[in-house]
Order: C-alpha cells, then sequence, then structure tokens
C-alpha cells in the first residue's frame, strides 16, 4: 500500500476562499470604514504642530575660587552641581503647563460657530470671556453659543442648563459653576455670525495639553532641548509654546532669586553670630592682659632676662665682694701678719680704702725702720701701735661693710626669686596670648570672609540673566499636520478586511460542528483523501455517475485516489464507517461502488451494519433474506448471498441478512474471514458498509480483515469531539490504514481548498 502525504492548508487560498464566500460582508464594512474614515478626516479637529528649540546651560564655574561665587550665584554658595538632563522633566511637568493655563486662561476657549464646524479662535474674537468668580471645586465642560445682536448686545444660550439671555457686552453673568463676564475687544470688528465658547476645569485643560506636547533632547551628547506641540489654531499654538518656555526661563530666575536670598538670610545670621563671637573674645583677651598686667608680652619678657642676668651680676659681685672681706678679717685678724694687703684686696668702701692705704704705709714705714732699729725700738713699737690701732678701724670697717652687703644680698636674692617666677610664667601667659590672637584671627577672618559672600551674594541677585536661553522660537505649520488622511484612509481599508475576517473566523472558534477541512486537521493528522459534495436532491440516495455534478466529480476524485494508495493490480478490501449514524457512510459505500464499477471494475457491497442496515433497502432489495446472519447461522453458501444490483452488472451486494441481537458474535466468527476471502478472489473491490465506530466495537472487528478503512465525516454534522475516535484508532488500536472522507462538502462555503471538483469545466 502506498502512503498518501496530507496536504497542508494553504493560508492564502483559505482567505480567499472566505472573502469569496463572504464579499457581501467584506464589501459592508471596507464601504463603513471608509465611509467613517471620510468623516473624520472632514469633520476631524485639524491640528497644527508647534516647535522650538531651548539650550539648557549649566553655571559657568570660574577657576578662581575666590570668585567662584560671584559667576555661580547661589548655586557656589551652596556647592551644587546642576543636573542638566534632569530639566527635562521639568520642562515636561504637569505644574508648568497648568502655569501656563493659568496665564493665559487656556480652559476657556472660543470657537466660530458651534458644534461640529465650530474651529477655535484666538485673538480674532471681538470679544474677550473672562470667568470672575468659581462657584464650585470641581468644574464640568460646559459650552455655551454667543450670537451678536448689535454693538452693544450679545445673547448666551445653554441648553442644559436651560439659560438663554440678551445681555449686554462687559455684563456680568451669574451662571451655577462660575460668574462670567464677555468683554467688547475694540480692536477687532463684529461680524453677525454665531460663536461659542467652551469653559472646563484647568487639570482637564492641562491633561488635553500635555496630551499633545513633548519635549526631548535633540542629541545624547548636546543640552538642546526640542518642544513639539499639536494645537488647532496656529496662532495661539505658538503663543503656548513661547509662553512656557519664558515661563520655564522666568522660574529658573525666581528660583535662583529665592536660593540667593535664604543664602543672604544665612550669611546675615552667620556675620551676627561670628560677630558676636569676635567681641566676646576680644574683651576676654583685654580682661587676660590687664589682669596680668600686660602690654607687649615680647618686649616685656626681653625686659625681664635683662633685669634678671643683671640682677645675677650684682649678685656674684656681693658675693665676691664678701669673699674679699672675709679674706681681709682673716688677715687682719691675725697680729703676726705684717705682709702689705694687695690693692686687689680692696673693697668698695671710701673710708676702707683710705685705712687701708694707711695700713700697708705702716707695715711699709716699720720693714723701713727695722732694718735700723729693732723690735723693742720705741719707733718699732710705735709704728705697731698705730698699725694696729688702723688695724681696728679696718676690722670695724669691714664688719659694718659686710653686714651691708649680706643685706644687699638677701635682697638680691629676693629679688631674683621674684624675677625668676615671673620668667616661669611667660610661657603660659604666652601661649594663652597665642591662643587668644589665633581665635580672634579665624573669626575675624571669617566674619570678613562673610561680609565679602554677602557683597557677592548681592551681586548675583542682581544679575538677573538666565543662563539658558530661547534658541529657535515657536513656529507652527503652514497646513495642519492631523488628521493624516492617507494614514486615516489606509487604517480604515485594513479593518474593513480585518473585521469581518474576525468575526467570520471568531463564529468558527464557537462551531462544535466540523465546518472546514482544517477543523479536521488540528485534531488529527490521518489523511484527508476525499470531500463528497453536498447532494441538492436529497431524495435520491444515489446520484447520477455520468454527470457532472460536483458530486459526481468528487466521487471521481475519490477513485483516483484510492487508485494511488492501492496496489491495483490485486483486489482491495475497504470498510467504511463513521462515528456517528447520520454522517453518510452508506450514502458514500454505495455511490463508491457505484463509480468503481463504472471504471470496469468488479465491485460488491457488504451490508455489516447488523444492527441497522440501510444499504440494502437503498438499492431497493430487502437485508431480511439471504444475508450475512444466514450464511453464519444457517451455514448459507457464500455464493448465494450474492446479489445483483439494479444500476450497474459490475456491481453486486451481500446483505445484512436478518437482524439478531447478538451482531457482534456473529462478526467474531471465522466465517467472516472465509467470507471476505472469498470475496477477495471474486471481485476486484469489496467495500464493507459497517457499523458507526464511535457507537459499537463491531468495526474494529471487521478492521483487521481489511486493506483501507474509510471514515466518513459529515460537513455541519459531526461533532470536533467525536474526531478523537479516530485517533484512538490509529493510536490505541495501531490501525494505520485509516483515511477521512469528509461527507455533504458545500463548496460555494470557506474552508475547502481544491478546483471545485470540475464545475462547471467543459458544460
Amino acid at each position: 500500500m502506498k502512503n498518501y502525504p496530507a496536504k497542508d492548508g494553504n493560508g492564502f487560498s483559505y482567505f480567499l476562499s472566505q472573502f469569496k464566500s463572504y464579499w457581501y460582508l467584506f464589501a459592508i464594512c471596507l464601504i463603513l470604514f471608509l465611509g467613517l474614515a471620510y468623516v473624520y478626516n472632514n469633520y476631524a479637529t485639524k491640528q497644527y504642530l508647534i516647535s522650538s528649540t531651548m539650550l539648557l546651560q549649566q553655571h559657568p564655574n570660574a577657576p578662581d575660587a575666590q570668585s567662584q561665587f560671584a559667576n555661580g550665584g547661589a548655586a557656589s554658595v551652596l556647592n551644587i552641581t546642576d543636573n542638566i538632563k534632569n530639566e527635562g522633566d521639568v520642562l515636561r511637568s504637569r505644574n508648568l503647563m497648568k502655569e501656563v493655563t493659568q496665564s493665559m486662561h487656556l480652559n476657556v476657549q472660543v470657537f466660530n460657530n458651534s458644534g461640529l464646524s465650530a474651529t477655535e479662535i484666538y485673538d480674532d474674537a471681538p470679544f474677550e470671556v473672562k470667568v470672575l468668580k468659581y462657584k464650585v471645586d470641581s468644574l464640568k465642560k460646559q459650552e455655551y453659543v454667543i450670537n451678536i445682536v448689535d454693538a452693544k448686545t450679545i445673547n448666551v444660550v445653554n441648553d442644559k442648563e436651560a439659560f438663554n439671555k440678551s445681555i449686554p457686552f462687559n455684563g456680568k453673568i451669574s451662571l451655577p459653576q462660575y460668574d462670567l463676564q464677555i468683554i467688547r475687544r475694540q480692536s477687532v470688528p463684529i461680524l453677525q455670525q454665531q460663536y461659542s465658547t467652551v469653559i472646563v476645569s484647568e487639570d482637564d485643560a492641562v491633561n488635553a495639553l500635555l496630551a499633545n506636547y513633548d519635549a526631548e533632547f535633540t542629541d545624547k551628547a548636546t543640552t538642546t532641548v526640542g518642544f513639539t506641540l499639536y494645537y488647532p489654531n496656529s496662532k495661539k499654538g505658538e503663543a503656548i509654546l513661547q509662553n512656557l518656555m519664558s515661563r520655564y526661563l522666568k522660574d529658573n530666575i525666581d528660583n535662583k532669586k529665592q536660593a540667593i536670598d535664604s543664602t543672604i538670610n544665612f550669611i546675615n545670621s552667620r556675620i551676627a553670630v561670628v560677630g558676636d563671637e569676635l567681641t566676646g573674645i576680644e574683651k576676654k583677651y583685654q580682661e587676660f592682659r590687664t589682669q596680668n598686667q600686660i602690654t607687649d608680652i615680647d618686649e616685656q619678657s626681653k625686659v625681664l632676662v635683662g633685669d634678671a642676668s643683671e640682677s645675677a651680676n650684682r649678685y656674684q659681685q656681693q658675693k665676691i665682694q664678701l669673699s674679699i672681706i672675709n679674706d681681709l678679717k682673716r688677715r687682719l685678724n691675725d697680729p703676726t701678719n705684717k705682709e702689705v694687703i694687695p690693692s686687689s684686696l680692696s673693697i668698695q668702701n671710701a673710708s676702707f680704702a683710705t685705712g687701708l692705704a694707711q695700713y700697708n704705709n705702716l707695715l711699709a714705714e716699720r720693714e723701713k725702720r727695722k732694718l735700723s732699729y729693732t723690735d723693742s725700738n720705741p719707733v718699732i713699737q710705735n709704728i705697731d701701735q698705730q698699725i694696729q690701732g688702723v688695724r681696728r678701724n679696718l676690722i670695724q670697717s669691714i664688719d659694718s661693710y659686710q653686714k651691708e652687703m649680706e643685706l644687699s644680698r638677701s635682697g638680691l636674692n629676693a629679688q631674683n626669686n621674684v624675677i625668676s617666677d615671673y620668667i616661669k610664667k611667660v610661657p603660659g601667659k604666652q601661649r594663652a596670648i597665642i591662643d587668644f590672637a589665633r581665635q580672634q584671627e579665624l573669626k575675624q577672618q571669617l566674619y570678613v570672609y562673610l561680609l565679602q559672600k554677602r557683597e557677592e551674594t548681592a551681586m548675583a541677585k542682581a544679575a538677573d540673566m538666565p543662563y539658558s536661553r530661547i534658541v529657535d522660537n515657536a513656529k507652527s505649520t503652514k497646513d495642519p499636520v492631523k488628521p493624516i488622511k492617507s494614514i486615516i484612509y489606509v487604517m480604515s481599508f485594513f479593518l474593513g478586511i480585518v473585521v469581518p475576517f474576525s468575526y467570520v473566523n471568531s463564529r468558527n472558534l464557537f462551531r462544535t460542528k466540523i465546518n472546514s477541512e482544517a477543523d479536521i486537521e488540528k485534531q488529527t493528522d490521518v489523511t484527508i483523501i476525499g470531500k463528497i459534495g453536498h447532494n441538492a436532491l436529497s431524495e435520491k440516495y444515489l446520484v447520477d455517475i455520468t454527470s457532472r455534478s460536483p458530486v459526481t466529480e468528487s466521487f471521481r476524485t475519490l477513485r483516483t485516489k484510492l487508485g494511488n494508495i492501492l496496489d491495483i493490480e490485486q483486489s482491495n478490501v475497504i470498510m467504511i464507517t463513521s462515528s456517528v449514524k447520520g454522517e453518510g457512510k452508506t450514502f458514500l459505500t454505495h455511490n463508491l461502488g457505484s463509480t468503481l464499477a463504472m471504471s470496469g471494475k468488479k465491485v460488491v457491497l457488504v451490508e455489516l451494519d447488523l444492527r441497522k442496515p440501510r444499504l440494502s433497502s437503498s438499492l431497493g432489495l430487502d437485508h431480511n433474506q439471504m444475508g450475512f446472519s444466514n450464511y453464519v447461522m444457517e451455514d448459507l453458501p457464500i455464493s448465494e448471498m450474492i446479489k445483483e444490483s439494479n444500476f450497474n452488472p459490475n456491481c453486486f451486494i451481500v446483505s445484512s441478512g436478518p437482524v439478531v441481537a447478538n451482531a457482534s458474535e456473529l462478526l467474531l466468527s471465522d466465517k467472516l474471514g472465509e467470507m471476505i476471502h472469498y470475496l477477495r478472489n471474486n471481485f476486484d473491490y469489496v467495500l464493507i458498509d459497517s457499523s458507526p465506530v464511535g457507537l459499537v466495537s463491531d468495526a474494529l472487528v471487521i478492521q483487521k480483515h481489511v486493506d483501507m478503512t474509510i471514515y466518513v465525516c459529515r460537513h455541519n454534522y459531526t461533532d470536533k469531539t467525536q474526531l478523537d475516535v479516530i485517533n484512538d484508532i490509529k493510536n490505541k488500536d495501531n490501525v494505520d490504514n485509516v483515511y477521512v472522507v469528509i461527507n455533504d462538502v458545500d463548496f460555494s462555503k470557506a474552508g475547502y481548498f481544491g478546483y471545485g471538483f470540475g464545475l462547471g469545466y467543459g458544460n
């Protein structure tokens, strides 16, 4: 047996078939959507594209730290580095757009005419609508039709609020949500036409503007921002965008001044604090110098060191004098000492110096006289007496001078101790003075620095030029850019195709019956070998095999495919079954046998639907006479069961015989195999009409004797879940020779592919 590959569905062919079947639906949808596109393009609000460019710049940084504040303003004082990229979020912020909306009163719009034909106007209106007082927190959108009666009177109408009143220009109108005033604009002439005004909440106006506005950096490497705004009125759109950029620059300056004011206040507070601290330090320093009697610590230290040195010298001199005095007293207290006292041993006393000179002269005289006289000589004795008297006077002078020197030495010692103590305290006082001086210097430098910064900050505040600047002013396109008519028409055409196609296919999703070839291919991989067309003459069970109708051509095509699959050189046994009753297996058996017989093949039709036989009756025969049940139970010869058909001499039939209760047991008999073997040897084709395999198991018993099993599915009749029976037969029962034939196909509907089986060809 040859393998017959399954035919893949062609998506484009399927689409064409759907289009052909439902062309009227596609035509209606195309006309509808293209008509809607035409209406939209002609009545939708036209929008212009307004664009502009701004360059964002950081505060310039000066290389000199002292002058950095003057160039950088408050940002340098606060040590803030501007992040330019964050400014993009500011430019797209809701707050900025809200400021623009409030400053330009964009929640109030004025139109020429009203309704669908209304077009927004800006400064071309002969009046201005102003909201004087809001009476509610949340505004609802309201439209007021304004008719100009004459140069002084207008008529205002609002059907929702049941308001219809004629008032003079500049008059006050009291409404439920607010009070209005329509002010005459003298620069614009009055035209006798209808106007309207629409008033919405500020939030709604901001949302509408933000939906059509964007600000993006033109390049990642630059800080240039491009602005785009879509707006119905080009002139007003330019004013809105220009106002937005100007307000952004003004807000930058205001924020800068606010930061500088805050900085100046901070500096002033610090100046006051530092000034008080500096005054306190200076007062403490003054008290310290007063308490310690300090004028100039360095000069006073030098004087103290000099006094200490001088006092030490005087103390040392007195010590030497006392040493000389002691030596003189030792010499003078020795009566036997007749040596002259040297002048170097003289002390600083005038009377002592005179007496010492007399004493030395007497000693010299005595030595001179002694050369002539002896010690006992009155001359010598007289000199000795004089010497003794002078010695006593010298000793008295020495004692007096010694006491004087000791007192002076004691005073110098005390003075030296005082000076030493004062010198020891000098480093501590000098360190304290240094601490006071350091604190005073630091506070003074900080005070001067703050004064300098206050002046620099004031200068920065006076410089009110923004660092960012507008490169290109707001400019509108000459013609509206929205709606884009070509895109609207293309989208409408696309929807006109997609919507009906989706509708048709969505219907198929909810269908439980087989409606197309694709339904079968999704459920099973069993090959579809035939599609039998719908038989319009339902009362005729046998089609006219000589005609060229779609049904007849479908049987001929099926015959050809059987020849490609089966080995036509030998006899072939084909079983025809289905899921449930009514799918057309008996119809297929009858007409397929007739088609095969027309080709000259000898065919026998075997009626093995023993429970509800219908094949014999469709051929005008009685199934109760000499059928399969008689053959099994009564041992009827096979040749006596075979009956000739009444429509083709090459076609024969074996009836089922009388209906019995044990139909399954009859099929399990060995005589079934014997009968099929006999028929295979005497006929080219044996077509077996079996029971539905989805209801009973009779077909599975017969299947082991056949070469091919044809499973019949009926269009719009067989349930999709019944296709699982085919999978069970193939996979669980290991039947690999099963094929599908779709019956009762309406080829005028979508879902089946092919050439229409020769419909109209050659007629």
